[in-house]
């Protein structure tokens, strides 16, 4: 049986990983959607959609075909969004959206998620667009998976001076110390993390929900065999 996915925010770090693993699957239709076409993974089972995510009209039909899950990994930074109203319009104000839309046309549908840790203890800018978008999945009572992973590890071109520092210096050191907590959550809830493992993990849980099932995912359950692995990223 083919189930239908549609991804906001595939040209992403962990969208274009969650891309990349759901490509070239028969089981999974999948619509990706963009602000241009050609920016993300080509497949015979991906299809790119246009989509204005300013158009308030434009979320109630996006869903009347088919939809079983939806992913959402929508995300920017506030120095690149170049103020708050901005950062809170992709962070939390296109989510509950899509949310909203995807609620009132398929109840039935699941939810993948790509939040942030400190989410349940909401301060600030940041994650409190995190916590409003987790709250509104909740009260909407749609199956749903959320992931909450730390500080993001990545492979990609754009120079950003934290995420190099992160790479580099605070992963390796952290991961290896981990040899000596591998069974602690709180440690690892707070340790950096690889795009692929929160995409992987992310999509797996996703796919596997139960009607009416919530998952968390954090800390030991985003982190694949930490003691196997001894901290190696």
């Amino acid at each position: 049986m083919t189930r239908h996915v549609v991804i906001a925010g595939g040209t992403g770090e962990v969208g274009r990983r969650l891309l990349a693993l759901m490509a070239d699957r028969p089981d999974l239709s999948v619509r990706a959607l963009v602000r241009r076409p050609g920016s993300t993974l080509v497949s015979p089972n991906i299809q790119e959609i246009p989509f204005d995510y300013e158009d308030a009209t434009a979320y109630g039909p996006l869903f009347a075909p088919s939809c079983d899950l939806l992913l959402i990994a929508l995300g920017t930074t506030r120095a690149k969004a170049g103020s708050d109203e901005a950062f809170l319009r992709v962070d939390r104000d296109y989510p509950l959206r899509l949310i909203s839309a995807l609620a009132a046309t398929h109840p039935d549908a699941r939810v993948g998620l790509v939040s942030s840790v400190g989410a349940d203890r909401s301060r600030g800018l940041y994650l409190g667009a995190k916590a409003a978008v987790e709250e509104e999945l909740a009260a909407q009572r749609l199956a749903h998976v959320i992931a909450r992973p730390s500080f993001l590890r990545s492979d990609r071109a754009e120079f950003r001076p934290l995420e190099v520092a992160i790479n580099h210096l605070i992963a390796p050191i952290w991961l290896a110390l981990g040899r000596l907590f591998p069974r602690s959550h709180g440690w690892w809830r707070w340790a950096p993390i690889h795009v692929r493992e929160v995409a992987a993990t992310l999509l797996g849980a996703a796919l596997a929900l139960e009607p009416g099932q919530r998952r968390i995912l954090e800390g030991l359950d985003l982190h694949p065999g930490p003691i196997a692995r001894w901290g190696r990223p």
